[in-house]
């Protein structure tokens, strides 16, 4: 076992979008460096680029239709980290960081202000 079991690293595409060969890329340079956990803070109040198919409108709230992530990306992402002994951490925050997800869905708002 190793002297330190959680050795990772942070990326941010809720505020800056990471295409998925780049997001590959930087899990392969985690092996290199013996990083076992990606922390993806996924989503954030400034961006929704997850789908979540029971809610089909909260990835409206991504930076635009091209920067977003379908499940099938992120399902790619962790089985290409899980080959390579990374885990994949994925962090989607609520409730303080929810402003992006107002807008597919407004209601979800508890005031307009």
């Amino acid at each position: 076992m190793p002297r330190l079991p959680y050795r990772g690293l942070l990326i941010d595409t809720s505020r800056h979008y990471l295409p998925l060969p780049v997001i590959k890329s930087v899990i392969d340079s985690m092996v290199y460096a013996k990083l076992n956990v990606l922390h993806w803070h996924i989503v954030d109040t400034q961006s929704f680029p997850l789908e979540i198919p029971s809610y089909p409108k909260l990835w409206n709230g991504a930076y635009s239709t091209s920067e977003r992530y379908t499940i099938a990306d992120a399902a790619e992402i962790v089985s290409y980290a899980q080959k390579r002994g990374v885990n994949v951490l994925a962090e989607i925050d609520v409730p303080g960081h929810a402003a992006s997800w107002g807008v597919g869905y407004p209601s979800l708002w508890p005031s307009a202000n």
